[in-house]
């Protein structure tokens, strides 16, 4: 026994000292690491920035991640070295302004762009677009290329001068289509019994839990959105690329056939006339060498290049100082209470903002630029209450509306002066719903019984009984009184009657330009005429835009500067980072804290991001 003993014991003293082992050698690695970075940090945050050369340069146009209104900062976490959780994010107007730029920068060379790999909705697609057409009418020359176009990349790739895809790509802008799941069949088969509430016949969002099919009202709703939206991005490709009128309609009706045909469906583009040149990435190298060689005059290095924010530092701009200020408040993601992060509006954030601008005796007007699907309507209501604070001190509020400012996106505005948004904003949606599973199913099937008692007769009920009538009904009492007091709002706002917005309301999705038609929006226009048209409201000729960003403490500033320098990111399988998206997500339709939260939220909107 003895024998066996030293035996396990020799083999635990060997296990734990090769355990430390790795352990201490490990810790070491990371110590060391994490020591470079830092000074590596300290080094990037006190260095002069060396002046940037555009002399006979390619400005590269290749940003990869999504394009936001604002940045959203949060606290760094050394979480953001998974892929799953880092997602780069390009402002807008900075992309506008280095394509704006560019349009009159003699001392470019030429502008190549590769959208492919940027996640953006159509209006600002539209924007890109514009930009990238007017270099080219300026006389300079515009190379785009990518491995697969989607509609988006392509719409903005079709206005340049040169059009390329890789000899494995496929031009894939086929217009807009819309498919959701359908869960009814799948939960009466499992035995979860989900209870739906909606307030407005077109309030699209629970369908999945309550149909096994598209209504007839959301394909009306999505066909009358989206059809005028293909027609225009069709005349814009067409009239670019010089095709007959009807085009890219042949294309997509026709593509299985023509692959079937020839299955090289870069070969169709080019015969179709949708690009100009099929090359690997090797020819496309070499075809840019001969075209703009580089100093080296070495064939296997891309052009000399100037990228997008290296482009953008160069970029003097005049500097407004004034003592009167116009504040700029971006609700952009899915509205909750919380602090905002990437893709969320959390309310607590946008409230902090909203009251430093009513502190600020100098802010004379206030912009609320919109970019969001809704979300909660609490969250909703908490940021009108901070507006109409604002708005009590008698200085005036515009509403921009962005790519989308649906459902709560729209109720936020309501306490506007003046709503502007442009022609494709994805606006409307006023409707209100929650929804409600109950476990009574299952347990039934399971044998599982559930009794006790209650102080009262509210207690008695919960989500692992079948729902009682009279709660039902508090509910459905709920969501109706909700839906009235969004309708109400709007139409205060509008001033118009209640009946003409609740014809037009019902959670029905609209146009910026049907908006204006309607009566919902006041102006076409982006968020400069809003920010020009505020200043009038104001009666001010000078001023300063300020926007507020969710302030960092010195430690956080540090660890992303640290974060920064250790560039390093770890790929995460994409099924994996989806669950971790569910997982980590700060919204919540259903809380179980809660026993219903109430939602206002445009379903419709999250088919519209596309490359």
């Amino acid at each position: 026994m003895s024998k066996v003993k030293s035996i396990w014991s020799k083999a635990d003293a060997f296990l734990s000292t090769t355990r430390k082992l790795i352990l201490n050698t490990f810790t070491v690695l990371v110590l060391i690491f994490v020591t470079v970075a830092i000074f590596g940090a300290f080094g990037a945050m006190f260095t002069e920035d060396e002046e940037i050369d555009t002399e006979n340069k390619v400005l590269w146009f290749k940003p990869i991640g999504v394009v936001v209104d604002n940045a959203t900062s949060s606290a760094p976490s050394f979480d953001d070295i998974f892929a799953s959780n880092s997602v780069k994010q390009h402002e807008l107007d900075d992309l506008l302004k280095v394509l704006d730029n560019a349009a009159t920068d003699e001392s470019l060379a030429a502008v190549y762009i590769n959208v492919s790999e940027l996640g953006m909705y159509y209006a600002s697609a539209f924007e890109i677009a514009n930009a990238v057409k007017n270099i080219k009418d300026n006389g300079k020359r515009v190379i785009a290329y990518a491995e697969d176009y989607g509609n988006a990349a392509y719409l903005i790739s079709s206005q340049a001068t040169d059009v390329m895809i890789n000899n494995y790509g496929q031009v894939s802008a086929f217009g807009f289509a819309r498919k959701r799941e359908y869960y009814k069949d799948l939960y009466k088969n499992i035995k979860l019994n989900y209870h739906v509430f909606v307030a407005g016949d077109y309030k699209s969002g629970p369908e999945p839990y309550t149909r096994t099919s598209m209504s007839e009202e959301d394909k009306l709703a999505w066909n009358e959105y989206a059809n005028p939206l293909w027609e225009k991005m069709t005349n814009m490709i067409e009239t670019s690329r010089n095709l007959p009128k009807g085009t890219m309609q042949q294309y997509g009706d026709s593509i299985w056939d023509l692959s079937i045909e020839n299955p090289e469906t870069a070969e169709i583009a080019l015969n179709v006339g949708l690009v100009d040149q099929i090359v690997t990435r090797e020819e496309l190298r070499h075809w840019m060498f001969e075209e703009f060689p580089n100093e080296e005059n070495d064939k296997n290095e891309y052009p000399d290049a100037v990228y997008i924010y290296e482009y953008l530092s160069t970029i003097e701009e005049e500097e407004k100082v004034s003592k009167n200020k116009i504040a700029v408040i971006n609700v952009e993601g899915a509205i909750t209470t919380g602090e905002a992060t990437y893709n969320i509006a959390g309310s607590d954030t946008i409230v902090s903002n909203i009251r430093k601008a009513i502190k600020d005796e100098n802010v004379k007007a206030l912009v609320l630029r919109v970019n969001s699907p809704g979300g909660s309507v609490l969250a909703s209501e908490l940021i009108i209450n901070s507006l109409n604070e604002f708005k009590e001190t008698g200085r005036p509020i515009v509403s921009s509306m962005g790519d989308i400012a649906a459902s709560g996106g729209v109720w936020v505005t309501t306490l506007s002066d003046e709503i502007w948004a442009k022609p494709e904003t994805l606006t409307g949606s006023i409707g209100v719903y929650g929804l409600i599973p109950t476990l009574d199913g299952i347990y039934e099937w399971a044998g599982i019984q559930v009794d006790g008692v209650s102080t009262t007769k509210a207690g008695e009920w919960d989500s692992r009984l079948a729902m009682p009538d009279y709660v039902n009904k508090a509910i459905q009492a709920s969501i109706d009184n909700s839906y009235d007091k969004f309708v109400s709002k709007v139409a205060e706002n509008r001033m118009m009657p209640y009946k003409e917005i609740l014809a037009v309301a019902g959670g029905r999705i609209w146009s910026g330009q049907k908006a204006l038609e309607l009566g919902l929006v006041d102006r076409i226009g982006n968020i400069k005429d809003a920010i020009e048209s505020s200043a009038e409201l104001a009666d001010i000729d000078d001023y300063e835009v300020v926007s507020y960003e969710k302030p960092m403490d010195p430690f956080e500033i540090i660890l992303s500067e640290l974060l920064d320098n250790l560039d390093v990111r770890v790929n995460v399988d994409k099924n994996i980072a989806s669950l971790l998206k569910i997982i980590n997500s700060d919204y919540k339709f259903i809380d179980k804290e809660k026993d219903i939260n109430i939602a206002s939220y445009c379903f419709q909107c999250e088919f519209l991001e596309a490359k």
